[in-house]
């Protein structure tokens, strides 16, 4: 029985260890892709904040290692008098189980408006 218990308790920890890395590794990737980069090209820090943020969506953990998915948002805000804001979200997928694997990324159209404009990068 005790055997049982560490194992759960080692799999929770790894767990949660993943979780963390898979959100480095989101935010990595959405930072590092080139439309990210073309796109925050002219916006300088002086007049412009841009915040990451992450949401984990879940996963699957198998026999070969886990899958997750992470919603990241960027945030490019104005630093003008009325901080008007753009949105962009990109779903990243990746494994766990392969260090060399390159997580995919692609952006989030939205059929709604927002009350904040959202930009789509093609």
């Amino acid at each position: 029985m005790k055997m049982i218990i560490v194992f759960v308790l080692i799999l929770t920890i790894s767990y949660v260890s993943h979780a963390k890395d898979a959100a480095d590794i989101a935010i990595d990737a959405v930072k590092s892709h080139e439309k990210i980069i073309h796109f925050l090209k002219d916006k300088s820090s002086n007049d412009y904040q841009v915040t990451y943020q992450q949401l984990e969506l879940g996963g699957i953990c198998g026999f070969v290692g886990c899958n997750w998915r992470q919603l990241v948002s960027v945030i490019i805000t104005s630093k003008s008098s009325n901080n008007p804001s753009k949105t962009i979200l990109v779903l990243v997928e990746g494994l766990t189980s392969t260090i060399d694997s390159k997580p995919t990324v692609s952006f989030v159209n939205l059929k709604t408006s927002l009350e904040n404009e959202l930009i789509v990068i093609n």
